[in-house]
């Protein structure tokens, strides 16, 4: 175990089957949902959520099909599934390319999971906003505050992550 800037690591995730499997060795830089329409079809839910990582402290296991789209941005956004049982573990993008986006319900402990920020709110559904310390309209510019906000929450798993899911 180590444990980075406070936080307990690593942690391990994956997907629904157990075909892919991944393992986290860098703090989270923050937490947040995303209430775009995209990502809203692609839970098939009301937004998904996002924990930022240095690319360098996460590795994957197992194979995972990739699907490449653009986004509102023009920069293109890969999703990463697991091959057998479709379920989206992680995300990379061209505007964050030395970050990967994992998405932390994929987590084998995910209770202690929560957001500091919510994006994308002019496509929330109304029912679905959160009452979290910074919201926007649409993308964040400046990802400090809400590194900061993170930080200093507190927010952080009981113990480190295990390699399995019970």
């Amino acid at each position: 175990m180590s444990d980075t800037d406070g936080f307990p690591l690593p942690l391990g995730g994956g997907c629904l089957c157990g075909q892919l499997r991944y393992r986290v060795s860098a703090a989270p830089a923050f937490i947040f949902a995303c209430h775009c329409t995209d990502c809203q079809r692609l839970t098939s839910s009301a937004f998904s959520l996002g924990m930022p990582v240095a690319k360098a402290g996460f590795v994957s296991d197992g194979e995972a099909r990739v699907w490449e789209k653009r986004g509102e941005s023009g920069g293109w956004s890969r999703q990463f599934r697991c091959a057998v049982c479709e379920t989206w573990t992680h995300t990379q993008t061209e505007h964050t390319q030395g970050l990967v986006i994992v998405r932390p319900a994929t987590l084998d402990d995910a209770r202690w999971v929560r957001p500091v920020a919510q994006i994308f709110t002019r496509s929330a559904l109304p029912w679905a906003l959160m009452s979290v310390p910074h919201s926007f309209e649409a993308e964040f510019d400046d990802p400090e505050t809400l590194k900061a906000a993170f930080h200093s929450s507190g927010i952080r798993p009981d113990k480190p992550g295990t390699e399995g899911r019970s």
